[in-house]
């Protein structure tokens, strides 16, 4: 992932972003918003069988794409144990979301703003003794339903859906399930394998996307 596309304050680095990246994360954010449309989704989950498949890349420039065309947009860090967002946008992640789970915090006291008027970005937080435990919560329910009345999109940059039970749990609490796979790293078997495990967890998986495809990004989305 090119952290550099992001410049300090928050703001895409449009002259840095390949124009191809450009053209794709607008494809699909048009497919997201038909799709949220079509399905009545606004809370997403983005998620790959394994790391370095690219899904922050493109939920973080699809959310900043979202909010630039007037969406209001929450972009969350569920990836506990090993986060990312606050790296990309240049925030502290000494609060996040496991604070409010553990009710030590409120939201409105852990969520950051950006220099994208519609953006807000909720980090990680610091790593809990379980997250599995905190994720089954009610109170993480609880969030989901406040947070949703207050967005038009609440888009989660996720840990694999194979790396533990994390992401399968928070996944079966959204409205959607977006699978991103890299062309020449993501084995078939895997792919299978997380889409399997995401449907055993009861989640909707509404796309894949093959990143680092030669012509384009965006493969499929149903």
């Amino acid at each position: 992932m090119n952290l550099n596309l992001f410049k300090k304050g928050f703001k895409r680095n449009i002259k840095q972003t390949p124009q191809s990246l450009i053209e794709e994360i607008e494809r699909i954010r048009l497919n997201v918003e038909f799709s949220s449309f079509e399905n009545k989704c606004k809370t997403l989950i983005f998620t790959s069988p394994c790391y370095k498949e690219g899904k922050t890349t493109i939920v973080t420039h699809l959310a900043a794409a979202l909010a630039e065309n007037g969406q209001t947009v929450l972009l969350i860090d569920t990836n506990i144990k090993k986060p990312t967002l606050h790296k990309v946008f240049k925030i502290k992640n000494t609060m996040g979301l496991t604070n409010i789970l553990t009710g030590q915090k409120t939201f409105e006291e852990t969520v950051n703003q950006t220099n994208i008027g519609r953006l807000k970005v909720l980090t990680a937080g610091p790593i809990p003794y379980s997250t599995e435990k905190i994720f089954k919560s009610t109170t993480l329910d609880q969030l989901l339903k406040v947070i949703s009345s207050s967005f038009d999109y609440i888009l989660i940059d996720s840990a694999p859906a194979l790396e533990g039970n994390d992401t399968r749990i928070f996944a079966s609490k959204c409205d959607g399930v977006i699978l991103v796979v890299k062309n020449g790293k993501t084995e078939n078997s895997l792919a299978l394998e997380a889409k399997k495990a995401l449907e055993i967890a009861k989640a909707n998986l509404l796309g894949v996307i093959l990143n680092a495809k030669p012509r384009g990004l965006l493969n499929k989305f149903f």
